[in-house]
């Protein structure tokens, strides 16, 4: 009986086309879906790390320029890009790059001599690699007692 069926295949050939399309188009399904279910789980790992990632500016003073304190209470390392300095008006922000690194639970204190501080309200931005983004508002920045001697 084998033996029937494969002379049978050996000379009907029509059939095994149709069977190496439908074959071909499998492996070709399975390629695909694993892509997409391989990308969506990247894309979810970042989201999770971004929402992990969570900074705070405490404080803002001048001294000998501006002096900013900022607060890393979320359990990943945030990595610092950017720091905006924007006035009340919003038609004047000043853009400064960075490239600081605060571990989980640390506080940093960024001193920059360049950046001055508006006297109007002003807005300052710092936004994380991740694109996080910590705001601090101030009415005036607060003259601290360094910067001053007796």
């Amino acid at each position: 009986m084998l033996k029937n069926i494969a002379r049978r295949l050996k000379r009907n050939k029509r059939g095994v086309s149709n069977v190496m399309v439908v074959m071909l188009s499998l492996v070709l399904v399975v390629i695909v879906v694993d892509n997409i279910v391989l990308w969506d789980y990247q894309m979810n790992q970042l989201d999770w790390e971004r929402m992990q990632e969570k900074i705070e500016i405490t404080a803002v003073s001048v001294d000998t320029g501006s002096r900013f304190t900022i607060q890393n209470t979320g359990s990943q390392t945030a990595h610092l890009v950017s720091l905006w300095i924007l006035d009340n008006s919003l038609k004047n922000h000043q853009r400064y790059d960075l490239n600081i690194f605060i571990n989980a639970g640390d506080t940093f204190q960024l001193a920059r001599s360049d950046i001055i501080l508006p006297e109007t309200p002003y807005i300052v931005k710092i936004v994380t690699e991740k694109g996080n983004a910590a705001v601090y508002t101030g009415p005036k920045p607060v003259i601290s007692s360094l910067a001053f001697s007796p």
